[in-house]
């Protein structure tokens, strides 16, 4: 049967955040992809697939539906889509889990790519809960969404005033690690028992709000001896300051 064009007017809206708001829905394309929401908590509203996927195979048969390569064509965001794409549920926000040692927190990223990436780094390194100014990227963007690979379905991702969740992270014990140029290199930092890491972006770097409410800062050092290299793109800065922090004592 094909996909009607009311369908398919629908899940293009996905691709605006205020759609994605309004219906509390999301699109996540590519095999790998969806077989990690299949495989996740998330609820999965409708799957589109040109043929049939070995992980399809206990999924619920009314939520699949076969269409054509034109029209996946039709309803992917991407340039060269990957055989299916579904349609799945945003969750309801979860509480923040205050016995975790690592807490991140996202001051003003709003390239999509960056925070996908992020959020993929910060779940290899352990990190559950990730806290995002409300004016990050939208964590269920399309190309946050590709960039996680999967990551987005196992992490708790909240947007929140950033000045009020720092007082409670210092209220639960958490020492809140700033990234910037005026801090001390990460690597020769005291290690701290509870982190909240603030990470902000690499044109304007964290908030003078934010800043202000930083227990301590740290910077990644450049050994570049021309210093012809200004910054570091958000997302690696993260995994190198993330490692370092999982470093065992």
């Amino acid at each position: 049967m094909p996909i009607s064009a009311s369908d398919i007017k629908d899940i293009r809206a996905l691709q605006q955040k205020k759609f994605r708001k309004e219906r509390g829905l999301f699109v996540v394309e590519g095999v790998k992809t969806v077989e990690a929401l299949i495989n996740s908590s998330f609820d999965v509203g409708a799957i589109y697939t040109t043929e049939t996927l070995d992980f399809l195979n206990d999924t619920d048969d009314s939520l699949v539906h076969f269409i054509k390569q034109n029209e996946l064509e039709r309803i992917s965001g991407l340039r060269s889509p990957n055989r299916i794409l579904a349609v799945a549920k945003i969750p309801k926000t979860k509480e923040i889990d205050w016995n975790s040692k690592l807490i991140l927190i996202l001051d003003g990223i709003n390239d999509p790519g960056n925070v996908g990436t992020i959020i993929r780094t910060a779940k290899w390194f352990g990190v559950d809960t990730i806290i995002c100014s409300e004016d990050c990227a939208d964590g269920y963007d399309r190309k946050v969404v590709q960039s996680t690979m999967g990551a987005l379905f196992h992490v708790n991702i909240r947007y929140e005033n950033l000045s009020v969740i720092m007082d409670e992270c210092k209220a639960h014990d958490f020492t809140i690690l700033g990234t910037a140029m005026s801090g001390e290199s990460i690597y020769k930092l005291p290690k701290f028992s509870r982190i909240a890491l603030v990470i902000g972006s690499e044109s304007h770097g964290i908030s003078a709000r934010v800043n202000e409410k930083c227990d301590a800062l740290a910077f990644i050092p450049n050994n570049e001896t021309q210093q012809k290299v200004e910054s570091l793109n958000a997302g690696i800065a993260t995994s190198i300051i993330l490692s370092e922090l999982s470093r065992p004592a």
